[in-house]
């Protein structure tokens, strides 16, 4: 128990050591990060349970909010699609696939996309539409490879090539996240924690051709020239996350988990978040949180810095011979746009 627990810790500092660095770099500069794709849940439940469930969560449903769950899978191959629509209609398409390879671990492949629609195109000349229309592209792909290290310790990583592409200009960087779990902390059975450092990466810089410009000089008797304008780089929104949940059976029935986390970023004021789960006969789920903001400032126009507070969903699993099959649906509100809307289906093999 105390070499476990001491594992635990020496990849808990690790952690704390990559994020100091990582928040160094941000400081106090929210809303200057960029490569906000990153920043979009994936997968009904974790949605369901305002992402405050990092310390428990399992399976394919953990790459995004902490990789080392990956390595709790009970399936030897699981798949996993997830469709949502933010605001502004807004598409958000999510895909996973993943096995366990004996003796090494698990290794999951994503691939997460927004889809934006057609964009009226307009330019410095005609601010009001040329005719055309445009539509960017923004993608994120994903590997993942998790671990048991003991019967107690998960720990897990994911690396991201995530591509930017707007109207003749792209930008594109690789980004990391770290994760590790304990499980049955002072005893408890049911008791976990989990670390997780997530986006940890250099800058993004946009280039192509739509940085070009033509400039005409004024009394001078040289033809137009090209020039091209450099973009300011962004960083990535980098964070670190501790959370804590707890489980609880009640006559072989009933489940329920208790989760909460703490967030901070170099993006956003830090966020805190709540979730619970009820469970039956490990078939039917009910889920709810509560996300909020420990510092969170009216901007000019009054309206809160963090957009997102109570989620709620539901869910079903049932098994189909060989074949694990699983339903899930979320519901996140919003408080200045429409609600997301989230499904997920999830196959075991």
């Amino acid at each position: 128990m105390r070499t476990t627990l001491s594992s635990f810790l020496a990849l808990v500092m690790a952690l704390a050591l990559l994020s100091t660095t990582a928040m160094a770099q941000g400081g106090d500069r929210s809303g200057t990060a960029g490569a906000d794709q990153l920043l979009v849940p994936v997968g009904a439940r974790g949605i369901a349970l305002g992402s405050a469930y990092s310390a428990g969560i399992t399976g394919l449903d953990a790459i995004y909010y902490n990789p080392a769950g990956l390595a709790a899978s009970k399936n030897a191959a699981e798949a996993m699609f997830s469709h949502s629509e933010s605001f502004g209609d807004i598409g958000v398409d999510y895909a996973a696939v993943g096995a366990q390879f004996s003796g090494f671990g698990y290794l999951a492949f994503t691939v997460k996309s927004m889809s934006f629609g057609d964009i009226d195109l307009t330019t410095e000349r005609s601010p009001d539409g040329t005719g055309a229309t445009w539509s960017p592209t923004f993608v994120a792909l994903g590997l993942t490879y998790s671990r048991a290290l003991t019967d107690r310790i998960r720990a897990g990583v994911s690396a991201y090539l995530v591509s930017e592409d707007l109207y003749r200009v792209n930008a594109s960087n690789t980004a990391f996240d770290v994760g590790v779990q304990y499980q049955g902390l002072a005893g408890l059975r049911g008791l976990a924690i989990g670390v997780t450092l997530r986006h940890l990466g250099g800058n993004m810089q946009y280039e192509g051709a739509g940085l070009t410009r033509r400039v005409d000089e004024i009394d001078s008797k040289r033809d137009p020239q090209l020039l091209r304008v450099e973009a300011a780089g962004f960083s990535l929104p980098t964070s670190l996350e501790l959370g804590i949940a707890y489980t609880q059976a009640f006559q072989e029935l009933h489940n329920i988990t208790v989760a909460g986390a703490f967030e901070n970023n170099n993006f956003l004021s830090d966020q805190y978040r709540l979730g619970l789960e009820y469970g039956f006969r490990d078939f039917f789920f009910l889920r709810g949180s509560y996300n909020l903001a420990g510092d969170d400032p009216d901007d000019a126009f009054g309206e809160k810095a963090y957009e997102y507070d109570a989620a709620f969903g539901a869910g079903v699993k049932f098994d189909a011979g060989d074949l694990m099959i699983g339903v899930d649906y979320a519901y996140r509100n919003m408080k200045t746009f429409d609600g997301n809307h989230v499904i997920t289906i999830k196959l075991g093999f």
